[in-house]
């Protein structure tokens, strides 16, 4: 099928991005690793399989606390990027990604829509992580920025791309890379996902050509 599942999106950034991110960091020093949460963290957090009607779809702090754990470091205040991939009813695939240097989460959506709840949420589990972790509360909370979809962003023109994009904007973002991929390049995309998956991170997307031609427009 075209939809790419759960399996595939958390493999891909779970492994291939990860271990691109360490590769990254050990070139450049001084470098703060990111981290790339599967797509059961916020999932678990909104407590969305309750079958309590009352708590389904509730930030529950307590659910996802242990989950930094296997974060590098085990400490999210020692990140850059923490990339959450986020499944909307089983039905479209999008994510947020908190900027812990820049202080702010951002939402992506390649319907341009943004889950403010779920922008809400990942604050207060940064809040939660603080306290919890450092034994005091977070200095500084209110000048963090909760950002909608950008405008801008690449967007998808059917019903089942979303999953291809939610994991290049991980690998873009993650790379810090400027968002210039398009619709017409997400075969290419796909087709890269699946070789970077058979080769475990091995695969540059430049080998592909993709960024070079779309920087090139």
């Amino acid at each position: 099928g075209r939809w790419i599942n759960d399996e595939i999106i958390n493999y891909f950034l779970k492994n291939c991005l990860a271990k691109r991110d360490e590769l990254l960091c050990s070139t450049q020093p001084g470098r703060k690793r990111s981290h790339f949460f599967n797509s059961y963290f916020v999932q678990t957090m909104f407590d969305d399989k309750n079958s309590h009607p009352a708590k389904r779809g509730r930030y529950n702090y307590n659910n996802v606390k242990r989950w930094s754990k296997k974060v590098p470091g085990k400490d999210i205040f020692n990140l850059r990027y923490i990339v959450c991939p986020i499944n909307l009813d089983n039905m479209h695939w999008t994510s947020a990604v908190i900027y812990m240097e820049d202080k702010k989460i951002c939402y992506y959506d390649s319907l341009g829509g943004t889950e403010w709840t779920k922008l809400e949420g990942l604050l207060e589990y940064v809040k939660d992580e603080h306290k919890a972790k450092k034994g005091k509360e977070l200095e500084g909370w209110e000048d963090w920025e909760l950002l909608g979809c950008p405008d801008n962003i690449p967007r998808q023109f059917n019903g089942y791309d979303c999953g291809v994009f939610t994991c290049m904007f991980a690998y873009f973002i993650s790379n810090d890379y400027p968002l210039v991929f398009t619709q017409e390049h997400v075969d290419r995309c796909r087709e890269w996902i699946a070789i970077d998956i058979m080769n475990n991170g091995a695969v540059e997307l430049y080998s592909t050509g993709l960024r070079r031609s779309s920087a090139e427009r």
